[in-house]
């Protein structure tokens, strides 16, 4: 148990990136709401159903806090890095789709991330 606390310690960012998860989550929650507030379609059960799902979400990425200790040559972090920013990146789309149900305009973000993602793949 004492290692995935010791990797904690070591790589700090790691509970910094859930920071920004868990900041994205109710930034995603936020933003759905409102959008179906003026969509016209807010609905109970799609309510529940999100948050029950970033809920299981969070018990998800923190489950593979310690399992990721597990994991030699410090693979584990890096795994967890991979994870956890491709989780982000999943709930800033589904922001920025929110974005677009309301009316505002995402192609600037969009943009943005298509030449950050190229610009990563021609390293």
């Amino acid at each position: 148990m004492t290692n995935w606390i010791k990797m904690i310690e070591e790589e700090p960012r790691l509970l910094f990136v859930l920071m920004l998860i868990s900041v994205a989550m109710l930034l995603d929650l936020l933003t759905g709401l409102i959008a179906a507030k003026l969509t016209k379609q807010i609905s109970s059960k799609i309510g529940i159903n999100g948050i029950l799902r970033k809920i299981a979400s969070i018990l998800l990425l923190l489950f593979f806090l310690p399992v990721s200790s597990l994991i030699p040559f410090q693979a584990g972090s890096v795994l967890l890095y991979a994870f956890y920013l491709s989780f982000l990146l999943m709930e800033l789309h589904s922001i920025l789709k929110n974005y677009e149900k309301m009316g505002i305009k995402t192609e600037v973000f969009r943009t943005f991330l298509q030449q950050l993602f190229k610009k990563n793949k021609d390293k």
